[in-house]
C-alpha cells in the first residue's frame, strides 16, 4: 500500500484532504528563544527591529510567518544561539515531558540537538541532563549546538541509546525518546517511499529503545516517546508493545488544545497543517 493510499485508509476524507494539502503549502516558521544566554526582552526587541512578526502559540515558542525565514536564518539571534528554529510540534515533546530543576533527564536520541536545548531552557543552567546520539557525524552536530546555545554542560554521550538498559537501570526521572522513525512529515517532490521491511526494522528498533527507556526510568518517573511519522506501526503499536511488556506502566493522557490534535488512547496525534508538522507523541508512567 502506497503512502497516501495508507492516509486515505486511516484518516476520514475531510482530515485526508487537509493533510495531503498541508505537504504542498508554505509553513509558518517556528523558533523558541534561548533564555540560558539572553534576556527575553533583549531578542523581541531585536525581532521587533528586524520587522519579524511573532506570535506566541505555546510557552517560550513563537511562529512567524514563511516570507521571514531567511531573515531569521541571517540574522545575529539565530548566528548568536538566540533563537532556535523548531518546528512547533516538535517542542511539544518537550512541554509534555516537563522537566524540573531537580529532575534527572536524559534525551535518548538528541542529535541535531533542539530539545536537548529546550529541555536545558526548562530545566535551568548546570541541572542534571544527559543526551545521547549513536551516530558519529550527528553526535558532532549536537555538540556544536549545545556549545552554541549556551549548553556546555550538558553531559552528551556518543553511544547507542540502548545500551542504557545495561548501564543506567533506574537512573532516571525523565526521558525524552524521540524515536527515529520513518519521517513521513514532508511529502513532496523527491520523496522516497519506505518499503514495508524498512518500516518493520524501524518499528523493531523503536520498541528496543521503548524497552531501554523503561528499563532506565525510576519507579514513578515518565517517558515521552515522540515520532514525526502516520504509521500505526510506529506509534500505538510501539506503545502497546510497551504496555505489554514486563513493565508496570500507564498511558497519561496529553492535550494542548490545538486544532490540529487528536487524542487517542495510545497518545496524542498531531495532523500536519500550516504551522504544525505530522507529530505523535505519548507520555508513559512507570508505576511506582
Amino acid at each position: 500500500m502506497s503512502f497516501k493510499d495508507y492516509l486515505k485508509s486511516s484518516l476520514n476524507n475531510a482530515d485526508f484532504q487537509r493533510v495531503w494539502d498541508s505537504f504542498f503549502k508554505p509553513k509558518s516558521v517556528g523558533f523558541y528563544l534561548n533564555l540560558l544566554k539572553f534576556d527575553k526582552d533583549y531578542i523581541i526587541s531585536n525581532l521587533d527591529d528586524l520587522g519579524v512578526e511573532i506570535r506566541e502559540i505555546l510557552p517560550n515558542f513563537y511562529i512567524c510567518k514563511s516570507e521571514f525565514k531567511e531573515i531569521l536564518t541571517r540574522c545575529e539571534l539565530f548566528n548568536n544561539g538566540a533563537i532556535y528554529i523548531q518546528n512547533p510540534s516538535s517542542y511539544l515533546a518537550v512541554l509534555a515531558l516537563n522537566p524540573s530543576k531537580n529532575d534527572a533527564v536524559l534525551d535518548m536520541c538528541a542529535s541535531p540537538g533542539g530539545k536537548s536545548i529546550a529541555l536545558a531552557n526548562m530545566m535551568g543552567n548546570n541541572a542534571s541532563l544527559a543526551v545521547i546520539e549513536s551516530d558519529s557525524k550527528r553526535f558532532y552536530t549536537l555538540k556544536a549546538n549545545l556549545n552554541k546555545y549556551g549548553c556546555e554542560w550538558v553531559r552528551a554521550y556518543n553511544k547507542d541509546a540502548r545500551s542504557i538498559s545495561r548501564t543506567c537501570v533506574g537512573r532516571f526521572d525523565k526521558i525524552l525518546l524521540d524515536a527515529p522513525c520513518s519521517s513521513y512529515l514532508h511529502f513532496g517532490d523527491g520523496f522516497v517511499e519506505k518499503s514495508a521491511k524498512e518500516i518493520k526494522a524501524i518499528s523493531r528498533l523503536q520498541k528496543q529503545l521503548l524497552n531501554s527507556a523503561l528499563t532506565a526510568l525510576k519507579p514513578g518517573g515518565s517517558v515521552v516517546y515522540s515520532t514525526c511519522t502516520f504509521f500505526e506501526c510506529e506509534n500505538e503499536e510501539v506503545v502497546k508493545n510497551g504496555l505489554n511488556s514486563k513493565f508496570d506502566i500507564s498511558i497519561e493522557p496529553v492535550s494542548f488544545g490545538l486544532d490540529s490534535e487528536i487524542v487517542g488512547e495510545f497518545g496524542l496525534r498531531i495532523l500536519p497543517d500550516c504551522d504544525m508538522d505530522a507529530f505523535f507523541l505519548a507520555k508513559i508512567i512507570k508505576n511506582s
